[in-house]
């Protein structure tokens, strides 16, 4: 009798500590959450760390040396990198973000309707490269126009992130670090 009850007490608190990580958990996860509004918080939560980061170098001089410019550049990077050293993808576009901004797309990017959108899109993207968050974008590729229908669907970005579209993949583009910040796969389809 008396090993039962010193279990009855145990018992009573593991079953008190499993309801408050139900209840913890459901508070963390949120269900029916706006995908948008996640992913602007998301990007808020990037542009929060550019921003301190940026601040912690030297001030960038209105200059044309391109030397100069590109070196700056390079030092935000790296530190934005280390940073983010545990950066996936998929951590700005989730997979309920990723859903929304596939419907987002798809008129514009998908079906007969859209081959002049998904022309003027492959005139001027670069050669294929391997996509890699964290990592700089092609020094010397081109960057791709996103054309105004496009952008009108997809949701307003601070001034330092860029859409642009590589091939068929949609990516995040941090355009003062020359960054990767997050990537999409096939939004455009490839033969329609």
């Amino acid at each position: 009798m008396r090993i039962l009850s010193r279990t009855a007490p145990t018992f009573a608190l593991l079953a008190l500590i499993a309801a408050v990580a139900c209840v913890s958990t459901r508070e963390t996860r949120p269900t029916g959450a706006d995908p948008l509004a996640d992913f602007k918080q998301r990007v808020d939560t990037y542009m929060e760390l550019h921003n301190r980061l940026e601040r912690q170098g030297p001030p960038m001089k209105t200059t044309d040396d391109q030397a100069a410019i590109r070196a700056s550049q390079q030092a935000l990077a790296a530190r934005i990198q280390a940073a983010r050293a545990s950066a996936r993808p998929g951590d700005i576009f989730t997979t309920a973000v990723a859903t929304k901004l596939r419907q987002l797309l798809n008129p514009e990017l998908r079906g007969t309707q859209s081959a002049g959108t998904r022309a003027s899109i492959r005139e001027g993207t670069p050669a294929e490269f391997t996509l890699k968050v964290n990592a700089s974008y092609p020094e010397n590729a081109p960057l791709s126009t996103v054309p105004p229908n496009v952008l009108q669907v997809l949701p307003s970005l601070p001034e330092d992130l860029q859409y642009r579209i590589v091939n068929r993949h949609l990516i995040l583009h941090d355009v003062h670090a020359n960054l990767i910040v997050d990537f999409l796969y096939d939004v455009m389809c490839d033969k329609c």
